[in-house]
């Protein structure tokens, strides 16, 4: 390692990832720092679509004069749209072992129901967003169609819709992989990186940031010509470090998401609706079972944020139960939850959250080539990145030479097994350093419908030869990770 960086990156979800390939491939000498391991956060706990945007055209399914009379929130939406239409052709193109589609169907209902023309008018724009590379497969489904399909089956009030929308969306198998994907194609062309690692100072030194880290290690001092703070929920404690306390930028939002079996016919069909109160609301595919929510409300970056609570639970089996009464859904039948804390864009009133997706120049706000990244999204990282570099570069020139960047996945041997191979591949060339890391983040089997339980023992012995791990220390990892997980995914009882 060297002692002085052109950019330090603080934080390790994934669109500190993205801003660490993109600068590295720009030719800055670069160190993404990481308190935690590479996607543990928030890019861990996401609605794992690569969705197209259309969510951002909910305010103008009502009156077209209405929407437009706001321009202002017209733009947003429609670059947020656009944006999402982008990046879902480039990492779908890029990476397509990352992702699968998914056939979603939206019913239209008394309180989302919109004329044909206005959905042929939406899928027009954003299939113009991307220039067609990636098929929307749009349908509109007649109501006595809608009526016969099976993922509509038993839905309450399925005689009174006026039709429905069957459209392609893409699911990622496994958005951790994503971020350690990302952070070793950027350490591949020179960029430093260190998990389990924090940020423990941060103070201006003449022209530089000058930088204490702390970790298993001990302590180390760097610095760094310029500072991004791709911290997601906790960027304003960054901030704050550096010396700025009464700069905000963020607000959190938590989503919940429950896990449950449906009937069979519902098998790999994906459902989308909104709740009584007009939020987004989905039954997504996820193998043999399906995920339902998300369930939001505000919440910080506290361990609470990322843990689903008894009545975020029964909330979201409630509006299972008003959407599909003969499932008879009850607490025994949800397998696991999880939650995450989403990073949003602080309004201009200060206290409300904003869709918006902004990166910030804090010079003028008296903090130096200081650059914060707010309401980030896993969907359009890598657009994160280049904005994030490009930002940068209006301040600071890059001290060496560009770089190659590779957006496509990284391509390990028995990624989806526990083996000698992958497990010595993700402990001495991936930094993995606890059993979670290795199972949730290295390997796919974290994500199998057992949450990687059964793989535990197997996994740590593998381990230990390379972390030199005593039979004790093996002991201690497989019943931190149980622990972790039972606590992570609100498991009542063994996974069956």
């Amino acid at each position: 390692m060297t002692d002085t960086y052109d950019a330090l990156i603080v934080g390790g979800g994934i669109i500190a990832a993205a801003a660490g390939q993109h600068l590295t491939a720009a030719g800055y000498r670069t160190l993404l720092v990481e308190r935690d391991d590479y996607g543990s956060g928030t890019s861990s706990k996401t609605s794992r679509l690569q969705h197209c945007g259309l969510g951002y055209f909910s305010g103008a399914t009502g009156s077209i004069a209405a929407f437009l009379a706001r321009p202002r929130t017209v733009i947003e939406c429609f670059d947020l749209m656009r944006r999402a239409m982008q990046a879902r052709a480039e990492f779908v193109q890029a990476a397509p072992e990352r992702v699968k589609p998914v056939t979603f169907i939206v019913p239209l209902t008394r309180e989302n129901a919109i004329p044909p023309w206005k959905a042929r008018l939406a899928f027009r724009l954003m299939a113009a967003a991307d220039r067609g590379k990636v098929a929307l497969d749009l349908r509109l489904l007649p109501a006595q169609e809608a009526r016969a399909h099976p993922a509509l089956e038993g839905m309450a009030g399925l005689q009174d819709i006026r039709g429905a929308i069957s459209f392609t969306e893409y699911q990622y198998h496994w958005p951790e992989r994503i971020v350690v994907d990302t952070v070793m194609k950027a350490r591949a062309i020179g960029m430093e990186a260190l998990n389990h690692t924090a940020v423990a100072a941060l103070m201006r030194e003449g022209e530089l940031w000058g930088v204490r880290l702390t970790g298993a290690e001990g302590a180390r001092e760097v610095s760094s010509r310029a500072v991004i703070n791709c911290a997601g929920v906790w960027v304003d404690e960054i901030i704050a470090l550096a010396g700025a306390p009464h700069i905000r930028k963020n607000t959190g939002e938590k989503g919940t998401n429950i896990v449950v079996r449906l009937p069979q016919r519902l098998r790999g069909i994906g459902f989308e609706t909104v709740t009584v109160a007009g939020a987004p609301f989905y039954l997504i595919p996820w193998g043999e079972l399906h995920y339902a929510g998300p369930w939001d409300s505000p919440s910080g970056g506290g361990p609470d944020g990322f843990r689903a609570t008894e009545a975020e639970i029964a909330a979201i089996l409630a509006q299972i139960g008003r959407l599909f009464p003969g499932f008879g859904l009850r607490r025994e039948d949800v397998l696991y939850a999880w939650a995450g804390v989403r990073p949003r864009s602080l309004a201009s009133d200060g206290k409300s959250s904003s869709a918006a997706v902004r990166a910030h120049d804090l010079t003028d706000e008296g903090l130096p080539n200081f650059f914060t990244f707010t309401g980030g999204l896993l969907m359009t990282h890598q657009d994160a990145g280049r904005r994030l570099t490009r930002a940068v570069a209006r301040r600071l020139k890059p001290s060496g030479p560009p770089r190659p960047l590779d957006k496509g996945a990284f391509r390990i041997a028995d990624i989806d097994h526990v083996t000698e191979t992958s497990v010595a591949q993700a402990v001495l060339h991936e930094q993995a350093r606890s059993l979670s890391d290795i199972l949730r983040r290295r390997l796919r089997v974290g994500w199998e419908s057992d949450l990687g339980l059964s793989h535990a023992e197997t996994a740590a012995k593998l381990a230990a030869p390379h972390l030199g791990w005593t039979p004790e220390e093996v002991a201690a990892q497989i019943a931190r990770f149980t622990e972790e997980t039972v606590a992570d995914f609100t498991l009542r009882a063994p996974l069956p």
